[in-house]
C-alpha cells in the first residue's frame, strides 16, 4: 500500500479517536511496534534535494505550534506573507485523547495540526501552498527513527518543512564543548554514525538571551529540503524579518489559552 495513502487514513482514524473519549482505551492499546514501523516508513519517504531554496522563493513563512490545557489541544499557525509583509493567524481547538508517548509526538499532535492545515489551505493558501515554507515546533530527522513531527508533517502533506525544537531529543553535539564555549554559536548535531541530523543554534547568536524559554534551538530537516539549506533559511528569516516562525505561533497560542 502506498505509504502516503495509508498515512492519510491512519491520521483520519487518530483524529476520530481524538474526538471520541469512549475510544480512549483503543488508543492505549495501539501497538508501539506498529507506530515505530510507520515512523520508519515516514523516514524512507523523506526527500533531501541537493538544490538550495532562496528565501525569496517562498511567499508564505508558516510557524506551527500546539499546546494543551488538560486534554484540550490548541494548534496555531502564524503565516507571514513576504509580499504584503503581513501576519495572519489561525487556530483550531479539539479534544486530544491520544496519550503522550516520548518520541511519538506526531501521533498525538499531527491530526489536529493537519485539520487546521487543511482549513487554512482551503480558506487562505489555495494553490499557493507550494510557495509556503513550514516551520514546526519539534524535531524532524533529529529523532531516533528519523521521523519527528516536522518530518511527519512534511511527508504526509508533501511540503517543505523544517523542525525547530527547544530540546535535544537524539544525537550529540559535534562540538563537544558547545554549550560551555562562548565562542562557538552553532554546532552540528550528529547521530551514532556521525551523520549530521540537526544544527544547534545558541539564541545569543541571534542577539537574544533566550527564545521561548530556551537558550539553544535545534534546526532539523522535515522534508523536501537539505540540512544546510534549513539552517540558512532559518537565519535569513531572522536577519531579514526579525522573528522565529514558531515563536510567532507560540506567542499567539498564549493569547488563545488566556481566553479559554
Amino acid at each position: 500500500m502506498n505509504i502516503l495513502f495509508f498515512l492519510h487514513f491512519f491520521y483520519i482514524f487518530i483524529l476520530i479517536i481524538h474526538n471520541n473519549k469512549k475510544n480512549i482505551m483503543k488508543v492505549n492499546k495501539i501497538n508501539i511496534q506498529k507506530l515505530k514501523s510507520i515512523q520508519l516508513e515516514i523516514s524512507k519517504s523523506v526527500y533531501l534535494p541537493s538544490e538550495f531554496f532562496h528565501l525569496d522563493y517562498f511567499q508564505f513563512l508558516v510557524g506551527i505550534d500546539l499546546a494543551f490545557i488538560g486534554c484540550t489541544g490548541i494548534a496555531s499557525f502564524a503565516v507571514f506573507d513576504t509580499l504584503k509583509k503581513e501576519i495572519s493567524y489561525f487556530y483550531e481547538i479539539s479534544e486530544v485523547n491520544f496519550p503522550y508517548i516520548p518520541s511519538f509526538l506526531a501521533f498525538r499532535e499531527l491530526p489536529l495540526i493537519n485539520k487546521l492545515y487543511e482549513r487554512m489551505k482551503s480558506d487562505f493558501l489555495g494553490n499557493r501552498s507550494d510557495r509556503s515554507l513550514f516551520f514546526i515546533d519539534g524535531h524532524g530527522l533529529s529523532h531516533p527513527r528519523k521521523a519527528g513531527i516536522a518530518t511527519h508533517f512534511g511527508v504526509v502533506n508533501n511540503n517543505v518543512s523544517i523542525g525547530i525544537a527547544k530540546k535535544l531529543l537524539y544525537g550529540k553535539f559535534k562540538e563537544p564543548y558547545f554549550l560551555y564555549n562562548h565562542n562557538i554559536h552553532i554546532s552540528e548535531v550528529i547521530d551514532e554514525g556521525s551523520y549530521p541530523i540537526a544544527f544547534a543554534v545558541k539564541t545569543s547568536y541571534l542577539g537574544r538571551k533566550d527564545i521561548m524559554g530556551t537558550k539553544t534551538l535545534f534546526i532539523s530537516v522535515g522534508n523536501n529540503i537539505n540540512l544546510d539549506n534549513s539552517l540558512e533559511l532559518f537565519l535569513d528569516i531572522y536577519r531579514n524579518y526579525g522573528f522565529v516562525p514558531t515563536e510567532l505561533a507560540h506567542n499567539y497560542l498564549q493569547k488563545i489559552k488566556k481566553k479559554i
